[in-house]
């Protein structure tokens, strides 16, 4: 019999595996990504335990001969009981489980699944669509921090004008005028004294001021930054462009959710 242990983490996915098991696919501190077998129908107690997003401790037994690990138990911390009615939040958490798990957690569980679960905490209690559009955006670029893909946003590439102000807070993130332009060549922002014409990644003074503040201050003070309409279409453009280069293919939950999201 194979030893057992534990894996804190998150269901991302539950699949049917045979007649009556389940596959369930989660993100772990422990193991990262966590594939293991839940035996028994969809009526048992486990199996309604184990849902998608629900957060909590795995009790696991290690597979012999190549099998995956059993799954025995799940201790439920968290529920996500509004992902079932919200399509945005469940699409939104979608995306972001595909990207962890297409980049294998970017080979740093635990701070994946640091943002990961942050980001889904706080989805659910996001009363509006634009709360959590947001929140998304936030994630993203995070995540792209983690898997060392972030381009920078404190300067400009070409002539090295900071666009940042010397003391950062919520009421001091300052950048030039004019906004600037994403150079995918560069995986870089120019601004547009040095990059006149707009490109189709262009961020205005209100979409770059949101990434200043996302990448310089604390998550409870970001989260207080304003973000105008304008200026989250300019910011998921850029975010979901950076995201699906990540994962080096397209990414599913994007092109059947891009309504939703």
């Amino acid at each position: 019999m194979g030893k057992t242990f534990c894996a804190n983490g998150t269901v991302v996915q539950v699949k049917p595996s045979g007649e009556k098991n389940f596959m369930v696919v989660a993100i772990t501190k422990e193991t990262g990504l966590l594939n293991a077998t839940l035996y028994g129908g969809p009526k048992s107690r486990l199996k309604s335990l184990v849902s998608p997003w629900n957060s909590g401790i795995f009790y696991l037994t290690e597979g012999q001969n190549g099998q995956f690990p059993k799954l025995n138990d799940f201790d439920v911390k968290k529920y996500h009981e509004s992902f079932r009615s919200d399509l945005f939040k469940m699409w939104a958490a979608s995306l972001a489980a595909e990207i962890a798990i297409k980049t294998k957690c970017a080979d740093n569980n635990e701070e994946c699944l640091k943002i990961f679960q942050g980001f889904i905490d706080g989805l659910e209690l996001c009363k509006t669509k634009e709360k959590g559009q947001a929140g998304l955006i936030r994630f993203l670029w995070r995540y792209l921090q983690i898997l060392g893909m972030q381009p920078d946003v404190s300067l400009c590439s070409q002539c090295q004008a900071s666009f940042l102000g010397r003391n950062l807070s919520p009421d001091n993130v300052k950048y030039i005028p004019g906004g600037a332009n994403y150079i995918p060549q560069e995986n870089s922002f120019v601004c547009t004294d040095c990059s006149k014409a707009k490109t189709s990644l262009y961020l205005g003074i209100d979409a770059i001021q949101y990434l200043a503040a996302v990448s310089a201050l604390k998550p409870s003070e970001s989260r207080t930054f304003p973000l105008s309409q304008e200026g989250a279409g300019q910011l998921k453009e850029l975010v979901f462009y950076l995201s699906q280069n990540a994962c080096g293919s397209s990414l599913k939950s994007l092109e059947s959710g891009i309504g939703i999201l």
